[in-house]
């Protein structure tokens, strides 16, 4: 690598700059990369499930020793009451492709160190303070008082994208399009996991529960099983959580504590605790991807999706990281670093990143802003089932029965079609 300049510096050593460093040492390229934390995952937090196409899409063939823990075999959705709870437990032995649960430490970890091994260089424990701009280019960065040249800089800083917010290269998030997850980790022995989820070694569950869980708040609850752990949270959009005041910590604490959901972490210790910023504001709040001698990707562009059922981040994450790669490599041969060559980066994205995006598009507000998600539908479930279920000695009424019984006084029977109507477009 040459003293004086980099060809490519990647600010931050997560999931995407770490794909985007492999991709580009594995090419032969000069890449640095330069992350906040003492080592690659140590600041970084997921619920978390990792789709492992996108890693095929990486380094084909070369992921078998990747730290990941148990492949997801099951979905459970379940509504919550105060009491009670309703859940739909699914087991998919057919999937075409395969996703696993991830402890971001770990993979992190193994991510940047396959980009090492490959040549890439990483610099842990730095702090990017600034970008070094020249007649409108970017041309760097600064640590403190220390400039480091470069062709391109890559933006992989996670949601808080300060460097290149503060450069002006993209807006500042805005609080709507923000959520917040909150997740704490039980180490279990992986006998008692198989035992309390019904399952076997490398196979688990994912869990997405709303409702009572999260006290009226626009979001839900996740549980996923890892080899010997258990990871166990929340996500509320910070707006709402803002206009509930509620203190999230107490929140979480009853929300563990639900008879439905607390036989599962009993007896388990308590080894990690940790909170996160989301971007969730979807296709209308993407900031600009490029500038001259300038890409951003994964958080840091806000590539998550939230369609309710699944929350997808890091395999959009690494899908950026290879474009960003792809798209640096190209600018590289051609000597051309101009945001006009660098739209090759967003036309890359199109095909799946973007697309899905766009797709979805409507999904957050629907989410966060359908009056009766979070509270009136999550209790009117539950209800019916319980009342299906109910045998008090007293005359049988049909289904439909007890469905009128369980919806009259709550919510209109409109405001279910078009809230039926209206997720049915947007997720």
């Amino acid at each position: 690598m040459s003293e004086d300049k980099s060809q490519v510096i990647i600010i931050g050593g997560g999931i995407a700059g770490s794909a985007a460093a492999y991709r580009l040492a594995k090419a032969g390229r000069e890449v640095l990369v330069v992350e906040k934390g003492e080592t690659p995952g140590a600041k970084n937090m997921t619920g978390g499930r990792l789709y492992t196409y996108a890693l095929e899409n990486l380094m084909p063939g070369e992921w078998a020793d990747a730290p990941l823990e148990r492949e997801v075999t099951r979905e459970i959705l379940m509504m919550m009451t105060v009491d009670d709870s309703f859940a739909v437990d699914s087991t998919f032995g057919s999937l075409s492709q395969q996703s696993y649960s991830v402890l971001r430490s770990k993979f992190d970890a193994w991510l940047a160190s396959k980009a090492e091994e490959v040549g890439a260089m990483m610099i842990p424990g730095s702090t990017v303070t600034g970008l070094i701009i020249k007649d409108g280019k970017v041309s760097g960065i600064k640590i403190d008082d220390e400039e480091l040249e470069a062709d391109l800089v890559i933006s992989a800083e996670g949601v808080n994208a300060l460097v290149a917010e503060r450069a002006g290269l993209i807006k500042p998030v805005n609080v709507k399009d923000i959520a917040v997850g909150l997740k704490y980790v039980y180490k279990l022995s992986e006998s008692a996991i198989n035992e309390r989820f019904n399952t076997v070694s490398g196979k688990g569950v994912a869990m997405l529960c709303a409702g009572e869980c999260n006290k009226g708040i626009s979001g839900g609850a996740f549980l996923y099983t890892n080899k010997e752990s258990i990871s166990i949270g929340l996500v509320v959009d910070t707006q709402g959580w803002k206009d509930s005041k509620l203190p999230l910590v107490e929140v979480a604490e009853e929300f563990k504590q639900h008879q439905a959901l607390a036989r599962y972490i009993e007896g388990g210790e308590l080894i990690e605790y940790s909170a996160h910023l989301i971007p969730e504001g979807g296709y209308q709040s993407l900031p600009q991807l490029y500038s001259d001698g300038f890409i951003v990707t994964g958080d840091a562009a806000g590539f998550v999706v939230n369609r309710g059922l699944t929350v997808r981040g890091m395999d959009y994450a690494i899908m950026s990281g290879i474009a960003a790669a792809e798209t640096a490599n190209e600018a590289i041969e051609a000597d051309d670093y101009s945001k006009n060559f660098l739209k090759r980066y967003e036309d890359k994205l199109k095909p799946l990143v973007l697309k899905d995006l766009e797709t979805l598009k409507n999904s957050h507000d629907y989410i966060a802003h359908t009056h009766h998600m979070f509270t009136t539908y999550p209790t009117l479930i539950t209800d019916i089932m319980k009342n299906i279920y109910e045998v008090d000695g007293n005359p049988t009424k049909r289904i439909t029965g007890l469905v009128k019984q369980s919806i009259v006084g709550k919510v209109h029977y409109f405001d279910v079609f078009k809230d039926i109507l209206k997720g049915g477009k947007s997720l």
